[in-house]
């Protein structure tokens, strides 16, 4: 699974205020709910579909999130595989291959819809964003992208009748689908700034990537940085 999707996902619920204006549009209002979370907890099912509409991946875990920039993305099942943003840094650490790969956060996030999701700026500067209706339960808006250069043709974005983000659909530029549903949802609640903090365990593999455009990923090195 392509990583940016899970980066994207927990990037959602960053969004930062944008403004104390009552919301009016489809983007003001997502701005607007999207401000009300400080912190999130879920369990996650992810489904990813090829461009034939078949099922090639199937998995589930936990998140946890905490503004400004954190987030804890723990896959549980039928693979382990962790990622943490700590504010500074994004790790992602796979166990099965004995891996960890560090890059700067904001790089990170940087990269396709997680920088339109989790930037400063308003969602409309960054989306063109249409009001779908109702479907399956949720309330669904769909956010295309201003770029061309993104991997995402377009995200949407399933809410429920308290404005809480219950399901996502990212579309890549091949034609493959992620399919997110979040379950036992809780918002601002006490989360442990711990589950925010990574370092890697002794005798992994820790690849250094750097920030675009300053050259090849560092070569593998043995144990913590």
């Amino acid at each position: 699974m392509p990583r940016i999707v899970l980066v994207a996902a927990a990037a959602a619920l960053l969004i930062p205020a944008s403004g104390r204006a009552a919301p009016s549009g489809p983007a003001q209002k997502l701005d607007h709910l999207l401000a009300q979370t400080k912190t999130l907890t879920a369990r996650f099912i992810e489904t990813v579909e090829n461009a034939n509409a078949a099922t090639v991946k199937h998995a589930r875990g936990t998140l946890a999130i905490s503004k400004p920039g954190r987030f804890r993305w723990d896959y549980r099942k039928p693979y382990k595989q962790l990622i943490v943003a700590d504010g500074d840094k994004l790790w992602v650490y796979d166990p099965g291959l004995q891996q960890v790969t560090v890059r700067p956060e904001p790089q990170a996030l940087a990269a396709g819809p997680a920088s339109l999701l989790a930037g400063s700026g308003k969602v409309q500067e960054q989306f063109d964003v249409t009001d779908q209706g109702r479907s399956g339960g949720l309330h669904w808006l769909k956010l295309v992208p201003h770029s061309s250069g993104t991997d995402y043709s377009a995200i949407r974005i399933g809410l429920d009748g308290n404005g809480g983000i219950r399901a996502m659909d990212l579309k890549s530029n091949l034609g493959q689908t992620t399919h997110l549903v979040f379950k036992d949802v809780k918002r601002n609640v006490h989360v442990d700034e711990s589950q925010f903090h990574f370092t890697p365990p002794a005798g992994v593999d820790v690849v250094h990537q750097p920030a675009a455009g300053t050259g090849r990923p560092a070569p593998a090195a043995t144990g913590a940085p």
